[in-house]
């Protein structure tokens, strides 16, 4: 089964309790679509890379500290919840321990995006406003070239779009920002 984006988001409210992670994945999820969106899916496909990202991190606050866990135990939550086995390979692959060969533009994309998540939310955490709406590309690009900024986000992981998906990080960027501003706001 692959469910639908409401579907979707009300497994990930069930699962997931801790506002910085429904933030990540909601990022994940919204940045996701924006990319199929500017890669011309179709509306099945944009709603199953939505429903990806909104997933991909469904059991972080299962997994703890250990990183071969995670996936592992999403891979059981979704299982058990009777999603497919193709999206679950699909979300297991942004794990890199789990040496899932990313051989699709969703892969690609799922692994760049979260990766950029890291570095929008921590961006629009600084601001005084906390405001999502107000981001703007060349802020987050400004962030990106900046290695004493969000560190532990890979910079290489985010820019592997360009070969990877073929689009410049300017549109890369954009294309996640503009679905994540017009469906998120942080508290």
């Amino acid at each position: 089964m692959i469910p639908d984006n409401n579907k979707a988001l009300d497994l990930l409210n069930c699962y997931v309790k801790e506002q910085s992670n429904l933030d990540h994945n909601l990022i994940v999820g919204y940045g996701m679509l924006g990319i199929a969106k500017y890669l011309e899916k179709d509306e099945t496909e944009q709603n199953y890379w939505f429903v990806a990202g909104v997933l991909h991190d469904i059991d972080i606050e299962e997994y703890g500290d250990c990183i071969e866990k995670h996936c592992i135990i999403g891979e059981e939550i979704l299982k058990k919840e009777g999603l497919s086995k193709n999206l679950i390979d699909d979300i297991k692959s942004h794990n890199d321990v789990l040496n899932i060969e990313r051989n699709s533009e969703i892969r690609y994309a799922l692994w760049a995006v979260d990766a950029l998540s890291g570095i929008i939310r921590a961006y629009v955490l600084m601001r005084p406003d906390k405001d999502v709406k107000k981001a703007e590309l060349k802020s987050i690009k400004k962030k990106i070239k900046d290695k004493s900024f969000a560190q532990n986000v890979s910079r290489e992981q985010i820019k592997s779009c360009e070969e990877n998906l073929k689009m410049t990080l300017d549109d890369f960027v954009d294309s996640v920002l503009k679905e994540v501003k017009e469906n998120i706001s942080f508290n």
